[in-house]
């Protein structure tokens, strides 16, 4: 992709990361709960997630367009995740 170098608040990437830290404590507790095997692979299929994100970024270097691409990526997977919430509370 030819784009151009973006400039990141580091107040804003810092508050953005300390969400995602208290979301996924927050999940853990939830999957924390008697642990069966669906929940033991899925949060396995999360963490294996955040390791490819890991690596890729690493493979590239940690370049802006690197940066880029995970923040679209997050964002992609983010709306999806108020989309299921959204159906489940319809469906409550």
């Amino acid at each position: 992709m030819n784009l151009g170098s973006v400039t990141w608040d580091r107040d804003k990437v810092e508050n953005v990361r300390l969400l995602l830290d208290r979301q996924l404590s927050e999940l853990e507790e939830c999957v924390r709960e008697p642990e069966s095997e669906h929940k033991m692979r899925r949060n396995s299929a999360i963490q294996k997630y955040f390791r490819k994100l890991r690596k890729f970024l690493k493979q590239k270097g940690f370049s802006d367009c690197a940066w880029e691409i995970i923040r679209t990526e997050t964002r992609a997977r983010l709306q999806q995740l108020l989309f299921v919430t959204a159906q489940i509370n319809r469906r409550n």
